[in-house]
Parts: structure tokens; sequence; C-alpha cells
């Protein structure tokens, strides 16, 4: 099956000393609406859950990796990627007032902001480029898994 996808910038939602978190917000004619993220920090996050407005949102974890180290000395940093579907209101408002959310898991938490105009570019050029509905939000419900199977093929050096 065929997807188009129109993304929106790619922007900082959260930021500390040896942490941060961008989000990508997207609609796809396949999945629907969501934001990508990308949190690199100084350990495994083990991400598991988003919420937003004390909603719980469907969280798709990604992959975890060792992220490139360009500095000497280095510390080990680490990149884990995911996706948060969420509905067509949501989205719309998100492009009105932004979205705050927060992401959990093993390690804590991180509360980021994705500004508005994020939202308004990926509506934009949705319209722009005339695509159709989306067949089916299918990202999965947010739900806890077990360490041992998330972390099989995860090399921790």
């Amino acid at each position: 099956m065929r997807s188009d996808t129109a993304f929106g910038p790619d922007v900082l939602a959260y930021l500390d000393l040896f942490m941060s978190l961008n989000a990508q917000p997207y609609y796809s004619t396949t999945v629907g609406y969501g934001f990508k993220t990308l949190y690199t920090g100084q350990g495994k996050s083990h991400l598991s859950e988003a919420w937003s407005y004390g909603r719980q949102m469907r969280f798709e974890k990604g992959v975890s990796r060792r992220a490139a180290c360009f500095f000497r000395p280095c510390l080990p940093t680490r990149e884990e990627t995911g996706v948060v579907a969420m509905d067509e209101a949501d989205f719309v408002a998100a492009a009105t007032k932004g979205l705050d959310f927060e992401l959990a898991g093993k390690a804590g938490k991180i509360v980021g902001r994705i500004p508005a105009h994020a939202f308004r570019r990926v509506l934009d050029l949705k319209s722009s480029m005339k695509l159709p509905p989306a067949a089916a939000n299918r990202a999965p419900p947010a739900k806890a898994q077990a360490p041992a199977e998330e972390d099989a093929n995860i090399d921790d050096d």
C-alpha cells in the first residue's frame, strides 16, 4: 500500500545538560496523525508511555542505539526513537495551542512541548498536497513490555 506523508519541522521539545528530546509532527495516509520522537541521553530511558493533559496517548517504541561520540573524553550516549499517535481533533487543537506532553519509562519521565507552528505546517502541507484521509491510525495502545524482550537485541557497551 502506498503512503504519502507530510512532515512538520523537527523541533527541540526538551533540553537539559546531558539530555534532549526532539519531536517531528507528521500526517501519513496509512497511519494518520502523530509525531516522531528522538531521545538522546547518557543512559537508556526505557520510554514506554506517552501522556498529554492527563490522557494516555498511543506510543510505539522504536530503536535504541549508541550515539556517535564527537568529543573527548566521551560520555556514553544513547539514542532512542519512538512514535506517538494522535487523533485528528487533538492534532488540529495542537496546531492552535501547541502540545505539552510527557514520555515516561523505567528511568523516569521527560516533559516536552511542541509549538503550534510545527503542527500547522503539517496541516498546510497536507492541504497543499491534497492528501486523502488516513486509512486508520494503527499505532498500538501503549503498554509495558517485559524488559528482556525490549533489550534482547540492544548492545549495552
